[in-house]
């Protein structure tokens, strides 16, 4: 089976650019609901249950496109599946011993692994537009983040870990999206991840008494199923047969800053100057990294 490949226009690329701040936006929208499920249920259980609803309702869209998968597609999904599993088991167990708001920096400084990893294993140097945005976009994290005498401890070490294996996820995103047809990828990778983050959490953790949920909950739990999963890694996959894994590391940069808005806006944090200029940074570094494409779109369209 051949590699699923485009050349891209300039056009193109901004358009799933675009569809990027989509995903970056509901993302963000969805850390306060995630924290509620983490709080209300218990961490693992909170994402086991997030995967079980996402692959009941993805078997259930995607039933031909599952039973029709070959060994090679099983075997590209499980790549982003060990990603993942990554990726929640640091976060769940760094917020142990760390803080949300230093774990969201430390986090982020996945945006300069992206460029660095691409350049490593590609062996293709990102254009000095795309280190100029994630360096912009790193100091903006470090903005919002820092604060005076913050120490550092073993629950930051695992939310670095996380920041490597979050920088693994856009990489694997881009290798299976253009490998694998992307409604597929999502099904396949998400079922395994159901798997294999219920057998966690059935270690860890005690079952709970899903008898005992509230409506809030459900519905909770399927707001982030439906639109923070499925249709967010979705687009996710579709949009990086197109565009860079560098644009989408410092577009999903953006999740910190949309969490930031929506607490501020709802009353669950307070507005500071810091997060202000921190976020506007962010939005910055950005641009940055958008001024390659758009140069190249503005020279297409005049010729």
């Amino acid at each position: 089976m051949a590699d699923l490949k485009t050349e891209p226009s300039a056009r193109q690329i901004l358009m799933a650019d675009i569809l990027l701040v989509m995903v970056a936006f509901i993302w963000g929208a969805g850390i306060p609901m995630s924290a509620l499920l983490a709080r209300s249920i218990t961490p693992l259980w909170a994402v086991a249950l997030r995967m079980l609803l996402s692959a009941f309702f993805l078997a259930l869209m995607f039933p031909k496109k599952i039973i029709t998968s070959t060994r090679r597609d099983w075997a590209i999904s499980s790549i982003l599946t060990a990603v993942l599993t990554g990726v929640f088991i640091t976060l769940t167990f760094g917020l142990v011993y760390s803080t949300a708001s230093k774990q969201s920096f430390i986090g982020g400084l996945n945006v300069i692994l992206v460029p660095i990893f691409v350049w490593a294993i590609y062996k293709t140097r990102p254009g000095k537009w795309i280190f100029a945005g994630a360096g912009v976009t790193t100091a903006g994290l470090l903005v919002m983040g820092f604060t005076p005498g913050m120490e550092f401890n073993f629950g930051d070490f695992l939310s670095f870990i996380m920041a490597v294996f979050y920088a693994l996820q856009v990489l694997a995103a881009g290798y299976g999206a253009r490998r694998v047809e992307p409604h597929r990828l999502v099904a396949l990778h998400i079922i395994m991840l159901a798997a294999v983050m219920t057998v966690i959490a059935m270690i860890f953790e005690h079952i709970p008494d899903i008898r005992s949920f509230s409506l809030k909950i459900w519905a909770t739990l399927l707001f982030v199923s439906l639109g923070n999963t499925v249709l967010c890694f979705i687009i996710q996959f579709k949009a990086q047969k197109i565009t860079s894994e560098s644009h989408v590391a410092v577009i999903f940069s953006l999740e910190g800053l949309f969490g930031y808005l929506v607490a501020v806006l709802s009353g669950q944090d307070p507005f500071h100057l810091q997060g202000a200029i921190g976020g506007l940074m962010i939005i910055a570094g950005m641009i940055l990294t958008e001024t390659e494409t758009l140069l190249k779109y503005r020279k297409t369209s005049s010729s």
